[in-house]
């Protein structure tokens, strides 16, 4: 069982145990009744290495933004949920397939995903970062313009940007974007290698990732992307659910306290 496994099968343990005692769990996948009961456990997806909002911390627990308003909600709501920790290119997949019920991490609104689940209200809206080395000639114009070697995680919305303002409109050729499993893996690229010029990614998953690195912020691409939590049509239950939980979260002390944890940026906390 490879490192990846353990954890998921650590974490899948952990939380059955506290989150189901003396109740029964109703597998994912299947058409609910439309009503949450005790009985229900939901499995959530969250991508294993996506900081400041999803990652998993030195015991292979998950943890970030997403995480902690994930269980403050679920608390609020009475609702049972379990964490499920995957590479951010399968989460759809996996959802499509009945393994999890639920999407919460960093996970972007666009028109596709809304056809194939149900989606929450928006809760944080962000921009694409562009990261590059110390000292690097590179101008941001190099970058909208396709004049760079650009690195973006597999499955992520960044991707999808180059891949469409870039490579479809025939700005820059398809070699020219590498596609890392996770975004530490392409920081590391850009760092220690000559094989990028830049790196793509929401802009707040860039800054927390900057500690330690000899990489700067080279400028932001304005998106106005809409994080939102993707949900199985087998549960239209949740939709109502998170929505409501979200408010309560929002309106309260602990979305400031979550918001000022994580280091996120307090004027876009309300900026939606």
């Amino acid at each position: 069982m490879n490192k990846k496994s353990i954890a998921v099968f650590s974490v899948l343990v952990f939380f059955l145990l506290i989150l189901t005692a003396g109740c029964t769990q109703t597998p994912s996948g299947p058409a609910s009744t439309g009503t949450v009961t005790s009985q229900t456990v939901y499995t959530v997806g969250v991508d294993d290495s996506y900081p400041p909002f999803t990652y998993t911390d030195a015991n292979g627990m998950p943890s970030g933004f997403d995480y902690d308003c994930a269980n403050l909600i679920a608390r609020d709501q009475d609702i049972k949920l379990i964490f499920k920790l995957m590479n951010r290119e399968d989460l759809i997949t996996a959802m499509d397939n009945g393994d999890i019920d639920v999407i919460y991490s960093a996970f972007s609104k666009t028109p596709e995903r809304a056809e194939k689940m149900l989606l929450s209200n928006t809760y944080w809206v962000t921009n694409k970062g562009v990261a590059v080395k110390m000292g690097s000639q590179l101008k941001l114009d190099d970058v909208t313009k396709g004049r760079a070697v650009i690195g973006a995680q597999a499955g992520s919305t960044s991707a999808d940007w180059v891949k469409t303002e870039l490579i479809d409109t025939g700005r820059m050729p398809a070699s020219s974007l590498q596609l890392y499993e996770t975004l530490e893996d392409a920081l590391d690229t850009l760092q220690t290698t000559t094989k990028l010029d830049a790196v793509i990614a929401d802009i707040q998953a860039i800054r927390m990732n900057m500690n330690g690195r000899s990489l700067t912020v080279l400028g932001t691409i304005p998106t106005g992307e809409e994080y939102v939590i993707g949900i199985s049509k087998n549960h239209p239950e949740l939709v109502e659910k998170f929505n409501k939980g979200l408010d309560n979260l929002k309106a309260s002390g602990d979305w400031d306290l979550m918001v000022a944890k994580y280091g996120l940026d307090i004027k876009q906390k309300n900026s939606f």
